[in-house]
């Protein structure tokens, strides 16, 4: 291939990429996706390093005033994706993930640590990618320091890449913040959130905490974890302390209001619940909020309210089973049973196996006075439901009402979508999912995930085929013919192609360039038959007089 072909070939490219990213440039505000660097030197000892540039940059971006998609937000995709923690994925891929998460700002980059242990320097080179446009907004930033100094120089970095936009009182902040944490204390606060088991995750925040010293209260982040790490494993006690010291301003402080709020349900505290959740919800209306507000509420006799949340928290989870099991409870509870039954129908239909809602909905429909619709029901809760003689035998059942006791990442909630899908498979396993979907009739679906491979291998001929197939077969023969042009573009010795766009010229009446794509076909092949079919064709029509 010539240097000129070549040239015209990565134009393409690049401007395949611009039209498809900038057709959907984001409506949202401002936000920075800072990935995992990587790691040129390939040595596993510093592999930590990557990702604690991703955490450290994404804080310090925060505080510099931007709005930053958090680290959590992203890993969250990640496990959607099933890819792995810390993994450093392609320009064209990392373009898709932040796109996904609502990002408009991309930072990335790669770096080097050289030099004997304990004298190791580091060198990054980072960029920063406008994502709707996919073009680069600053040059290529190289930098180096003593590891040793590596949240210096990410404070560094950070100034280089907002540049005027950061204010001097701003810029201190940044630089407090990042000199207040030793790298030792960085690199064990990385490892921990990279570690997917608590019982490994807790002792290395520990070591990151006394590693950090008195600077561990400017690092929110550390705070959160640890707070939310003993949260999670109910051990309240030991949380409290780290979650009352963040601070309003900080990055994770509306999370750790999150996780006070899981300690004061389960400590009992229903009335400190309730403060802590109505307040949240206020600046944090996540379904999460509203349903652990409203299981306050129904602690506190407060059915009304209670029923009203939870109805707020099921618009915003949408299909949840446990919120709308514990929905339907509170109006189980206010007596409304014809509306309680409709929502623990629906929770039976996505969970067949909750005894405890067909146990309600048997209880509904009976005070409904429709008892062989109810029989059922309660026959499956007879089978599944331990305490069910128990409960025969009450008037009021203890039923606990559903708690959710983490955050289910809201920038990541359906994520797992076509664009998903395309990541998750190479473009030449996502091509033939779908086509088996185009062939099992499911076409938009096939068309999505052809888009999809699409912006991450703008240059996959076979994806650009596929779709061409798909709008010859809906009669679209303008963008058949520029799918199958781009097919042929990218794949010149593909007869497929050159045959679909002769039946496409075919069908608008351009007899003469269908007749050069069949001879291109021909060329490649002579013996081709459906080629050698398309000529005979052409060739007799041209003597019709």
């Amino acid at each position: 291939m010539g240097r000129a072909q070549r040239a015209l070939r990565l134009s393409l490219s690049v401007t395949a990429v611009l039209l498809l990213f900038g057709a959907r440039a984001s409506t949202r505000g401002a936000s920075w996706l800072v990935l995992p660097f990587e790691n040129t030197t390939r040595q596993a000892d510093y592999h930590w390093v990557g990702e604690a540039c991703a955490l450290l940059l994404s804080e310090l971006v925060a505080r510099a005033g931007e709005s930053v998609v958090s680290p959590d937000d992203r890993r969250a995709l990640y496990e959607q994706l099933r890819l792995p923690r810390g993994l450093v994925v392609t320009r064209a891929s990392a373009l898709v993930v932040a796109e996904r998460l609502g990002a408009e700002r991309l930072l990335v980059g790669t770096y080097q640590v050289t030099g004997p242990r304990g004298q190791e320097r580091v060198a990054i080179a980072a960029r920063v990618i406008h994502v709707a446009e996919a073009r680069m907004l600053t040059n290529e930033l190289t930098m180096g320091a003593p590891l040793r100094d590596l949240p210096t120089l990410m404070a560094t970095l950070v100034g280089e890449v907002i540049g005027d936009r950061l204010s001097p009182s701003a810029r201190r902040d940044v630089a407090q913040t990042a000199a207040a944490l030793p790298t030792n204390a960085l690199e064990y606060y990385t490892k921990a959130w990279m570690a997917a088991d608590p019982q490994v995750a807790i002792p290395l925040l520990h070591r990151a905490e006394r590693a950090a010293g008195r600077g561990a209260t400017e690092y929110a982040p550390l705070l959160l974890e640890v707070g939310r790490a003993y949260a999670r494993q109910g051990q309240c006690a030991d949380a409290l302390p780290y979650l009352h010291r963040l601070k309003p301003d900080a990055s994770g402080y509306k999370e750790a209001q999150f996780y006070l709020g899981v300690c004061a349900l389960r400590q009992g505290d229903w009335a400190r619940a309730v403060d802590i959740y109505r307040a949240l919800a206020r600046v944090w209306p996540l379904a999460e909020v509203y349903n652990n507000l409203a299981v306050a509420e129904l602690r506190l006799g407060q059915m009304g309210a209670a029923a009203a949340d939870f109805s707020q928290a099921l618009e915003r989870s949408g299909p949840d089973p446990d919120v709308r099991f514990n929905y339907g409870y509170a109006l189980w509870k206010l007596g409304e049973f014809e509306s309680a039954a409709g929502q623990f129908r629906q929770v039976v239909r996505q969970r067949t196996a909750d005894a405890e809602a067909h146990y309600l909905l048997a209880k509904s429909l009976q005070r409904l006075g429709r008892a062989e619709e109810a029989q059922g029901a309660l026959m499956i809760a007879r089978r599944s439901l331990p305490a069910f003689a128990e409960w025969e035998n009450m008037a009021d059942p203890p039923i606990a009402p559903r708690l959710k006791l983490q955050i289910a990442r809201p920038q990541a909630r359906g994520a797992i979508g076509l664009a998903s899908r395309a990541l998750a498979m190479s473009p030449a396993e996502a091509v033939r999912q779908a086509e088996a979907l185009l062939e099992a009739g499911r076409e938009e679906e096939a068309l999505g995930l052809v888009e999809s491979v699409l912006r991450t291998a703008p240059h996959q001929a076979d994806a650009h085929l596929l779709k061409a197939r798909f709008y010859f077969r809906r009669g679209d023969w303008r963008e058949a013919a520029d799918a199958a042009q781009a097919a042929a573009f990218w794949d010149p010795r593909s007869i497929s192609a050159h045959l679909l766009l002769a039946r496409i010229y075919l069908a608008v009446g351009e007899r003469e360039r269908a007749r050069l794509s069949v001879e291109r076909a021909l060329a490649l092949d002579p013996n081709d038959a459906e080629a050698r079919e398309l000529a005979q064709e052409l060739a007799v029509s041209s003597r019709k007089p």
